[in-house]
């Protein structure tokens, strides 16, 4: 899968606040941002990219794991085998928090974001009345 660059969910988080001043539910700038990933360049590029106004916050995955990362294809086997097991408890954890919020900007061609759209979808939306909303960078295509 292609990674689509940080300044595309720069644009669909700005997209996401001004869709929130048009109705009336925020009149600022600011916004908390939950960054859902493990890559330590997409945290830097996203870091440099933000405006100041908005509030980072990182998986606990991201920090946690990061001196244990493998950066090799796939490394995540075996760093899991190296903690014997607790980076998939960490990144359940960190699946919890993102099922926080009520705007998602996502890329559907991974499977990560497939797996927290599905659960947007299918608990979320249910029990508050269809109230999250979600921006996809990157539909998959069949």
């Amino acid at each position: 899968m292609k990674l689509v660059g940080i300044d595309k969910y720069i644009s669909a988080i700005r997209q996401i606040l001004e869709q929130r001043r048009a109705s009336g539910t925020t009149d600022t700038e600011i916004a908390n941002i939950y960054l859902a990933t493990e890559d330590p360049e997409a945290v830097r590029q996203f870091r440099e990219a933000m405006p100041n106004e908005w509030n980072l916050y990182l998986e606990h995955g991201y920090t946690e794991l990061l001196p244990h990362r493998i950066a090799e294809y796939n490394g995540s086997p075996k760093m899991s085998k190296v903690l014997h097991g607790r980076a998939g408890l960490i990144t359940l954890g960190s699946l919890l928090v993102a099922m926080e919020a009520n705007d998602f900007v996502l890329t559907t061609g991974s499977n990560w974001s497939r797996v927290m759209n599905e659960l947007r979808k299918a608990i979320l939306d249910p029990r508050c009345g269809n109230c999250t909303s979600m921006i996809d960078l990157q539909e998959v295509r069949n």
